[in-house]
């Protein structure tokens, strides 16, 4: 198994893409971290969702850990990083204590309306979770695999709108897809 061994974060897993990945995915074909072999620490801003998801990945016999945060917020962030390497007990230091690949998926989608229509705070929400939430991600990942002299990868997965919704206020809209393939980034260290 190619992550066996390995520590793996992923943001954004409450539920959705990030909780398929976080766990064993949707198909026997399509194996995420968990079901791969790596241990996996997790976060999310909705805690209830996030300890079904722990729930779900202990059932595979996969170690995990789940930490509360919002990525919007710096010290979240660092936090998350900083528990992902240090964990909060010297059993779970001697488990994880390092970060080997993260996976970016933290987002939100907010209700499409015409562009003109929208409101500056739905904007500043937005930015603030799918643009800093993904830059503050990236910046302590890359930090921390540095320092540590490994890390293979950061994948990021963002999105602004719904996936079967059009960015509306622009010539013909611009469908999720579209809008996905040229902002989805991998980033080695």
């Amino acid at each position: 198994m190619m992550l066996q061994g390995k520590v793996a974060l992923v943001t954004g897993s409450a539920s959705g893409i990030g909780r398929a990945t976080a766990t064993l995915a949707v198909s026997a074909e399509q194996r995420a971290f968990g079901a791969a072999g790596a241990k996996v620490i997790f976060s999310d801003i909705r805690s209830v969702e996030g300890e079904e998801t722990a729930a779900l990945i202990r059932k595979t016999g996969a170690e995990c850990l789940f930490v509360k945060s919002d990525v919007s917020s710096e010290a979240d962030v660092q936090a998350l990083v900083q528990k992902t390497t240090l964990a909060v007990s010297a059993k779970q230091r001697a488990t994880y204590g390092k970060l080997d690949c993260a996976f970016n998926n933290a987002g939100i989608d907010l209700v499409v309306t015409p562009l003109h229509e929208q409101s500056i705070e739905d904007f500043d929400q937005i930015m603030s979770v799918n643009a800093r939430g993904l830059f503050l991600c990236m910046k302590y990942e890359i930090q921390q695999m540095l320092t540590q002299g490994a890390g293979a990868l950061v994948v990021s997965c963002h999105r602004v709108i719904g996936a079967n919704a059009k960015l509306v206020g622009y010539g013909g809209g611009l469908d999720r897809k579209q809008w996905l393939l040229s902002h989805e980034s991998s980033t080695c260290c």
